[in-house]
């Protein structure tokens, strides 16, 4: 009794390491396989402001609904702004097989506004790996169109608990540029 009683107790010390360099909470710093770092600045409920690099700019300043609905960016002096008809989803609708069709327009800089759309799904659960450690995502696949013209196919996996894209698989129309972006690193 006494040999396994220790062998219990050498496997949960031998997982506890691997489990403490998980991170649990609201992440301050997210590190992607590219080398994109965000920083995120402050949460208002399912709304995150962050910061992230951006080509001839030190850093852009965005601010999104729950990682996936742009709300504002500002690179440099250039600002852009999405305004929402549509109410946005809250965390609690993004359930697998909840469909949205979300519409708005899009302000860039002193341009006038044009018409803009997010369609997707929530496809289903599934679990993301960092390193030893696992989170619970949702897979969302989004459709932007920008003036009645598709512009971006990605597929998302929000985490739940942490509230931040851990992976994105994104298809740019136009150009048939393809990115994929996973979370290496969480502060």
């Amino acid at each position: 009794m006494r040999v396994v009683l220790w062998g219990i107790v050498a496997v949960m010390l031998s997982v506890m390491p691997m489990v403490a360099d998980c991170f649990v909470g609201q992440p301050g710093k997210v590190t992607y396989n590219d080398g994109r770092v965000i920083t995120i600045i402050q949460r208002h409920g399912d709304d995150l402001t962050y910061t992230e690099p951006y080509e001839g700019y030190q850093d852009a300043v965005n601010k999104t609904h729950m990682m996936l609905f742009p709300k504002t960016s500002r690179r440099g002096a250039r600002a852009t702004e999405i305004r929402w008809s549509s109410p946005l989803p809250k965390l609690k609708q993004m359930v697998p097989g909840y469909h949205f069709d979300l519409k708005g327009t899009m302000k860039s800089g002193d341009g006038s506004p044009l018409p803009y759309r997010n369609e997707g799904d929530v496809l289903g659960k599934e679990v993301v790996k960092v390193g030893n450690c696992t989170y619970d995502v949702l897979v969302i696949k989004t459709v932007a169109y920008l003036d009645n013209q598709a512009i971006t196919v990605t597929t998302d996996y929000l985490s739940i608990d942490l509230l931040v894209v851990m992976r994105s698989d994104i298809n740019v129309i136009s150009s048939g540029r393809q990115v994929k972006r996973t979370v290496v690193a969480i502060q």
